[in-house]
């Protein structure tokens, strides 16, 4: 196909794109999208320009958002707590500091000094904490294992501008992606190393950067963050934090899903917690385990049944003498569950939930002569360690409209927050719908695409109306990447801008190959491909399509 064909089906895509919006604009008051609302407006009105941006998160998705907003013009900082890019595919062999038994408490405030800014400088020891455990507390080392592979084609596991080679396996490895992403961020000069060529401007990327807090101040309509940053000084032996706060037109969050370890809530658990064998700990959370050799010849008790808790089952099924799963009986997995459950080892040993741990005869003898109650009421002696795969909770409070589940409320489908459309969410999957997500940011606050009035926005997300449910997990498909390419087509042949194309079917052939071979046979079926255009308006039931998958992030790992 010639360049001036291919030219030539994007316009005529385009246009088809602008009708269908036209069209729905008759059926759904959705459609007409139109963006900060003041009474009577068409469309939502910002208080002033928006020219700075902050994007909180360095992972796939804070990366694609920075770079667009750059492409855009827009003056931008780009924080990270980590010390280099990746977000949760930045792999190290550093293990995070120990999980709290019990989670430590959703609104718990960081320590901040009372004027800012402000320096200190952490000796070893100091508030009996080691400066090991104070830097790794700040930057949070990511819960990846050596041998960890992903779960989805590299295909729909691919940014933009830095694609994978030709020959790569479809099936990635942790290191594969972390140099991609990596790679990515060098591309678009946001890596560590990176520095902007105009001293003029503030430099783009802050690292080892924690948000502690994000406030709007009512005087000026303005985003305040602030900011802590550690640097070890090696020389001294100490740590130094730097306190402060920069302001902001636009903030963007991209911290992702996999924020605080959860531990479940078993009675007996935070005793059994403080259990060590030696110097290591007995039980302890997955974010944690790195390397299966440890395991040699030990009873391995996994309590768990997602993605975590399937593959370290794999990774440790080699080496262990047995290995255990307690499970908890669920009657509607999704397929993507499902492929989880079926991903055990053969040799796995499957156990019911457990009721309660026994009581402990001391603190420094492991807990190999100790209890395991089951529901069933069956008992469990033996077991050297148990990993707790028990999944994540979003503990960012920092940010204003947090749930009590962790969850942000009333987000705009696009990932806006509708009292405020200049805070916003990356509430999609980065692979695959994120280029479409950072444009809509960009074109948004440069004016050149509009979101509904305010007063709409929050009927149609009380109503569920092209509401996609939940920030990181399942409840979009192909629906929302045309939504997507017909909202933005519309916006730029009315406001100027470029156009986007669709996902590519060369890709979508790729996908459904993989499904029927690696997760489940017959997953993808007729049926999955002739329901998108009435996903949006329906609850997700049976219409569990193919392109779930692509957006599917379980936050139990």
């Amino acid at each position: 196909m010639s360049s001036l064909d291919r030219m030539l089906n994007l316009l005529f895509a385009s246009a088809l794109a602008s009708l269908s919006v036209a069209a729905a604009a008759q059926q759904a008051p959705f459609s007409a999208h139109s963006t900060f609302s003041e009474a009577g407006s068409e469309w939502t009105v910002f208080h002033h320009p928006i020219k700075t941006v902050a994007v909180i998160g360095a992972g796939p998705a804070g990366l694609q958002a920075a770079a667009k907003l750059v492409e855009h013009n827009f003056t931008v900082r780009l924080f990270d707590r980590a010390p280099s890019p990746g977000g949760n595919w930045f792999y190290t062999d550093e293990t995070p500091v120990r999980e709290p038994y019990p989670d430590r408490p959703f609104d718990e405030a960081p320590h901040i000094p009372e004027s800012l800014p402000s320096t200190y400088y952490y000796e070893e020891g100091e508030e009996g904490i080691t400066l090991e455990d104070r830097w790794k507390e700040h930057w949070q080392p990511r819960p990846l294992w050596d041998n960890l592979h992903t779960n989805s084609p590299a295909v729909i596991t691919e940014l933009p501008d830095v694609p994978y080679s030709t020959d790569r396996p479809w099936v990635l490895s942790n290191h594969d992606i972390q140099r991609h992403v990596r790679a990515y961020a060098s591309f678009h000069n946001l890596n560590a190393n990176d520095y902007q060529t105009d001293s003029r401007r503030a430099p783009v990327t802050s690292y080892s950067t924690r948000v502690d807090r994000l406030e709007k101040i009512e005087s000026t309509q303005k985003w305040r963050l602030t900011l802590r940053k550690l640097e070890r000084l090696q020389e001294t032996n100490r740590i130094k934090a730097d306190w402060w706060t920069e302001d902001f037109d636009a903030v963007v969050v991209a911290t992702g899903p996999y924020v605080s370890p959860h531990v479940a809530n078993i009675k007996g658990l935070v005793e059994w917690s403080k259990v060590k064998d030696g110097e290591q700990y007995s039980v302890y959370h997955s974010q944690s385990y790195r390397r299966p050799q440890r395991y040699e010849n030990k009873t391995i008790l996994v309590v768990g049944a997602s993605v975590s808790a399937s593959e370290i089952a794999r990774d440790i099924a080699p080496y262990a003498q047995d290995v255990l799963a307690s499970v908890r009986p669920h009657p509607n997995l999704h397929p993507f569950q499902l492929r989880s459950r079926l991903r055990f080892p053969d040799t796995t040993k499957f156990v019911p939930e457990i009721d309660h741990f026994g009581s402990l005869p001391a603190y420094n003898k492991g807990i190999k002569d100790a209890t395991i109650h089951l529901v069933n009421g069956s008992v469990l002696r033996g077991i050297d360690e148990v990993i707790l795969a028990t999944g994540y909770i979003h503990s960012n409070n920092f940010l204003p409209n947090f749930t009590s589940d962790g969850q942000p409320a009333n987000l705009h489908w696009t990932g806006h927050y509708i009292p405020d459309p200049t805070l916003a969410y990356t509430n999609v999957r980065p692979w695959t719908i994120g280029k479409y997500q950072s444009y809509a940011f960009a074109k948004v606050w440069e004016g050149t695409a509009h979101l509904p009035p305010q007063k709409q926005m929050q009927e149609d997300y009380d109503n569920a109306k092209y509401h996609f449910r939940g920030l990181f997990a399942s409840a979009a498909s192909e629906a929302l990447f045309r939504q997507y390419v017909a909202w933005l087509n519309n916006e730029s042949l009315i406001n100027g801008g470029r156009f986007v194309e669709p996902w590519p079917v060369e890709k979508r052939e790729v996908f459904v190959y993989y499904s029927e071979v690696e997760w489940i046979k017959g997953y993808v079926n007729l049926g999955n491909f002739t329901d998108f255009e009435t996903l949006p308006a329906r609850e997700w039931d049976s219409a569990r399509v193919a392109w779930d998958a692509i957006v599917y992030e379980d936050t139990e790992w």
